[in-house]
């Protein structure tokens, strides 16, 4: 025994392929020395040692697919190689919850129980009711059984009732052969109440081809149990059979009597308790004998030295690869863009498509868009059409990274999302699109959570407006009260020339406590005039958090809050006036005046404010970019994916005219979505066939 061998020594032939690629290495270093020193640069960077390592990569990933090996180990062979079909009762008595949690459920797990012990032994899978159904050939991948199994419900057969002859019948006919006579066993799972023929006919088939019977009964024998079903609200109830309930029994004596009637039968009753059938059929089939058994025999195995071998392949290939890598994410970003047309068909449609491509890569989305959307109606199969669809999410993921909200980016991305499984399903981009999905599906997240953020925005600006909006009602309604006192104190006329012709005026009457009131009405209007510079530092602060932060080569966004903050400032200054005209009692009708003026700009500066929150509470309802999809509504011959034309505008309006993409489904999401599709065609036909039959249970 050799401790160390190369297990396929024929490889090593590829290690004279080393000399032509170090050849080619060499050569290419020459190329680019020369080409270096033409353009006038400097002296080239070395590139032997890089160059080394990619050979010495090679020669290892060589003889790791040589196989070597170490460590050998003796092992000897033995294996049972019986043929097992499991033939399960999936009649509508099987439903019975007397057994944990019924009768069809502990029978599958028994089922799955038994797999755990086998090792070189053949499955099969039957079902049967009133028909019965191959589910799974004999077969040594006992994960395909596993799945199987989950497929085996009453739907799953065309007609109810019990009828052990008919899975009898289906394994002889296609499972068993007679060169296999005497290591065949058929393990039925049932609650043995047949409705069919005299059981005496199984016997005989089994005895005719050389199977041996395991019988395992299910069930109360005694008290029994009802069998629940659904009603047409979706709640449970129970079967009736002419107006009374149906009460299935473990029917002990008919499978009883079935396995004495067999020399190589043997029944089990574990009724309504726990079950080991892999310990069960252990037991029947001790004695029993083994197709190709053998003993004795024994093989070495080594163990493989490749796998290190190529992790250090990988590592050097790594170190010599560095500097190129580092730049890898902008290549594969021109690949994708140069490798996004897939090749549709000859003819026409190719050089349009081909012209799309063009648009695309010159970053002219929309148009190419408009073109592949008009192509995709023209596309005679669905390998083109998904061809069509894949290009198409490509467009609508660049016009997502280009639009200027996280709103508008979503949608895109969302029709992206939607592009990319319509092209899976229809198989074309060569397989391309799956992989995309996963990638929009963690865009689409991080666009929702800014639009989330958005809206959290908007509405704090809201509430900051809300407030600015009765700080300000307060500021006008004190302006407003103030004048009306100030004009209570003061109504009269104030000094000024005498005229010359015509009678005196009237004599000036000051008010009493006169000093008093200026000392009062100045300080109220000061207290004011501070409130209103407060006010203006508040709407400079909102005015800047609304107003989107400057762009690089975009003109700076006009402020939002302009015309408010230039009323603001001549309220300000009004106030200022007001408050030294009130210090002087001759000048307090100035002061009225500058007061009515201060009122007159806070009412412009309420309506310009109330007019601005209404808008952007219309305009930024998110419920706007909301809309509900239907998978049911999709046909696959239908466009689904909107023209540029219909992105642009309003977007709520292009969000109505068109259907929002679907969620992301993932393969076994479909798969899953399928599967219950299948089995709800089989319930239907159940359905249909129950009344050819007297007793569907």
């Amino acid at each position: 025994m050799k401790m160390f061998v190369m297990q396929w020594p024929w490889v090593l032939w590829g290690l004279l392929l080393a000399v032509p690629l170090g050849l080619i290495l060499a050569s290419a270093r020459g190329k680019r020395r020369r080409l270096v020193k033409q353009m006038g640069a400097g002296p080239p960077q070395s590139r032997k040692w890089r160059d080394g390592l990619r050979l010495v990569s090679f020669v290892l990933l060589v003889l790791a697919v040589a196989r070597p090996g170490f460590d050998p180990q003796r092992r000897s062979v033995s294996q049972s190689g019986r043929d097992i079909v499991f033939a399960i009762d999936v009649s509508r008595s099987m439903l019975a919850q007397d057994a944990h949690p019924s009768r069809l459920e502990a029978a599958k797990q028994g089922v799955r129980d038994a797999l755990e012990g086998f090792g070189t032994e053949r499955v099969g899978l039957v079902i049967y009711a009133g028909s019965a159904t191959i589910l799974c050939p004999l077969t040594f991948d006992y994960d395909f059984v596993r799945y199987m199994l989950d497929q085996a419900t009453p739907r799953a057969v065309d007609f109810g009732g019990t009828t052990l002859l008919s899975a009898v019948e289906k394994s002889v006919d296609n499972l068993f052969t007679q060169e296999r006579a005497g290591m065949q066993d058929l393990v039925v799972l049932t609650d043995g109440e047949d409705h069919g023929p005299d059981l005496s006919r199984v016997a005989k088939l089994l005895k005719e081809n050389g199977v041996d019977l395991l019988l395992l009964g299910l069930g109360d024998a005694s008290s029994g149990s009802r069998i629940p079903v659904e009603d047409k609200d979706g709640g449970t109830t129970y079967l009736k059979h002419k107006g009374e309930f149906v009460t299935t029994r473990l029917d002990d004596a008919s499978l009883r009597g079935l396995a004495e009637s067999l020399s190589g039968a043997e029944y089990v009753a574990p009724g309504s308790a726990a079950f080991d059938l892999g310990g069960i059929y252990a037991d029947f089939a001790m004695e029993r004998p083994a197709a190709g058994a053998v003993g004795g025999e024994t093989f070495v195995v080594y163990r493989e030295a490749g796998v290190h071998l190529i992790a250090l392949a990988l590592v050097l290939l790594v170190v010599a690869e560095w500097r190129t890598m580092r730049s890898a994410p902008a290549l594969v970003a021109g690949l994708v863009m140069s490798s996004a047309p897939v090749k549709a068909n000859e003819g026409w449609l190719a050089r349009e498509f081909r012209e799309a491509a063009r648009l695309q890569e010159a970053g002219k989305v929309d148009e190419a868009l408009e073109k592949l959307v008009a192509l995709d109606a023209e596309a005679a199969t669905p390998a083109q059409r998904g061809a069509m669809r894949f290009n198409q999410g490509l467009c609508h993921l660049a016009r997502a990274a280009a639009q200027e909200t996280a709103a508008a980016s979503l949608a895109e991305a969302r029709q992206a999302r939607l592009c990319f499984l319509q092209a899976t399903r229809m198989g074309g981009a060569d397989g391309r699109a799956g992989p995309r999905l996963d990638g929009t599906a963690a865009m689409i997240v991080a666009y929702e959570e800014q639009v989330r953020q958005e809206e959290e925005r908007q509405q704090e600006m809201q509430k900051q407006v809300g407030e600015l909006i009765e700080r300000l009602e307060r500021l006008r309604d004190a302006e407003t009260n103030l004048r009306g006192e100030v004009h209570a104190a003061d109504p009269g006329v104030k000094r000024g020339p005498v005229p010359r012709r015509g009678p005196p005026p009237p004599p000036v009457v000051v008010p009493e406590n006169v000093e008093a009131q200026e000392k009062g009405f100045a300080g109220r209007q000061e207290v004011m005039r501070s409130e209103g510079r407060s006010i203006h530092r508040s709407m400079e602060d909102l005015d800047q958090a609304m107003t989107p932060p400057p762009m690089e080569g975009v003109p700076r966004a006009e402020s939002v809050l302009a015309e408010p903050l230039r009323l603001m400032t001549q309220v300000v200054a009004a106030q200022g006036v007001a408050v030294d005209a009130l210090a002087t009692w001759d000048t307090w009708e100035l002061a009225r005046a500058k007061q009515q003026e201060a009122v007159a700009k806070i009412e412009e500066i309420l309506d310009l404010l109330a007019g601005d929150n209404e808008g952007e509470s219309e305009d930024g309802d998110p419920e706007d970019f909301e809309e509900d999809w239907d998978m049911e509504d999709y046909e696959e011959g239908e466009q689904g994916t909107p023209s540029s034309a219909d992105m642009t505008g309003d977007l709520a309006s292009g969000g109505e005219m068109q259907p929002l993409p679907l969620p992301n489904y993932s393969v076994e999401d479909v798969l899953m979505e399928e599967q219950g599709n299948m089995q709800f065609r089989q319930q239907e036909r159940a359905k249909a066939n129950a009344g050819k039959v007297e007793k569907d249970w």
